[in-house]
């Protein structure tokens, strides 16, 4: 595989400079292991008083996904470290992520249209941090030759297969002004924190795996404006996002800043099988230790969720991970594995659908009251869901 000339400049003198480190031959994403119920969240009920598993109506019509969209990341430690004069030995990291979309036709034959395949390479480091804290420096970095996390460009379909993208994981997140962000910034004695340099490495590459699946799915939604697709994870579009997403998927879906959000998610569902997420509300009890006892052909109530947790690659790397506006997500069981509860957590997944799905311009008002009109979808996406596992 050809490099581009900058990637193979800060690799060789990455080379040079560093210490030879026995690698490992798993992935940062297959080292770890994903915690259930950790993170507590505020998610109102909005279709009944009380937490208690609702019995799907068994019967109506289902919905016929489409397509299916998956994205995957593998993130690898390079088998060197970069010496620092504090004594510091600091990791570096390579990944590969990549998105693409199953459809199945009138006859329910699967296939891929490679127009809609999207792949790229990553470097990762604390690039500035180890400068900083005495080490090489990276001029290369600075130069407009090379793509680097911050750019618009980490939104836009990829220019050719494997695109190369820097990644200066000395501070959280990719915003252009992150810099400034002193708290979490990773140099100096900081940078013998390997537990963090790795996390945030796998972090980092979430994010833009999430843009190269959103720039993916834009590609779709402007062949297939209103067929309903099933993504694996949850739909991931930060509020803070919406503005250089515009610049590009606004032009693959011509549509404004505004609009964009909805163009993009509208009929998607979002499947979810980590379970990190503990739902939590102020005004009603919430108990998922009730959905180890649901069993196959019920699901819980509707919650509404204004920011996301479940993030499939890792624990995301930004500074808010708040959307535009809420989504509805509700628990269900594809299959459990016991004649009788308690079910546990095998088979348990999440789902996760935007509110244009419903028509709804604003899930504030939502409330057990007024959802009833709303049942009769939220039963017909489950049914649909149960027929693809």
């Amino acid at each position: 595989m050809m490099l581009p000339q900058i990637v193979n400049d800060i690799l060789k003198k990455l080379r040079e400079k560093g210490v030879p480190v026995g690698g490992d031959d798993c992935s940062e994403e297959e080292q770890a292991f994903s915690p259930t119920f950790e993170e507590e969240l505020d998610c109102a009920l909005v279709e009944s008083e009380i937490f208690e598993m609702i019995e799907v109506d068994a019967e109506g019509e289902k919905i016929i996904f489409k397509a299916f969209l998956d994205g995957i990341q593998r993130t690898m430690i390079l088998p060197y470290r970069i010496p620092l004069p504090n004594g510091a030995l600091v990791p570096l990291h390579v990944a590969h992520i990549a998105a693409g979309i199953l459809f199945r036709d009138e006859k329910g034959r699967l296939y891929m249209d490679q127009s809609l395949i999207a792949s790229r390479l990553l470097l990762l480091g604390p690039f500035q941090g180890i400068q900083e804290t005495g080490g090489p420096s990276f001029g290369e970095l600075e130069g407009n030759d090379v793509i680097k996390d911050t750019d618009d460009q980490t939104y836009d379909f990829p220019s050719h297969p494997n695109e190369w993208i820097i990644c200066d994981t000395t501070f959280r997140g990719t915003d252009e002004e992150r810099n400034k962000q002193q708290e979490d910034a990773l140099h100096g004695d900081k940078l013998f924190d390997e537990r963090t340099i790795r996390s945030r490495a796998q972090g980092r590459t979430a994010v833009l795996r999430q843009r190269l699946e959103l720039t993916v799915l834009a590609k779709f939604r402007r062949e297939y404006p209103n067929d309903f697709i099933l993504v694996d994870g949850p739909l991931f579009f930060l509020d803070k996002w919406r503005r250089k997403a515009a610049k590009t998927l606004g032009n693959i879906l011509s549509c404004s800043s505004q609009e964009i959000e909805g163009a993009l998610l509208k009929n998607a569902v979002g499947l979810i099988k980590t379970l990190r997420l503990r739902p939590k509300d102020e005004r009603r009890k919430l108990r998922v230790e009730q959905l180890s006892q649901m069993g196959e052909g019920y699901r819980s109530p509707v919650l509404r969720l204004s920011r996301e947790v479940d993030i499939k690659g890792g624990k995301f790397d930004e500074e808010s991970n708040s959307y535009a506006g809420a989504h509805l997500t509700w628990y269900t069981r594809l299959r459990s594995l016991r004649a009788e509860p308690p079910y546990g957590l095998r088979g348990l997944i999440r789902l996760d659908v935007h509110r244009s799905t419903f028509d709804i311009k604003n899930t504030d008002a939502l409330e057990p009251r007024t959802f009833k009109q709303y049942k009769p979808i939220v039963d017909k996406i489950t049914r649909s869901v149960w027929k693809e596992k």
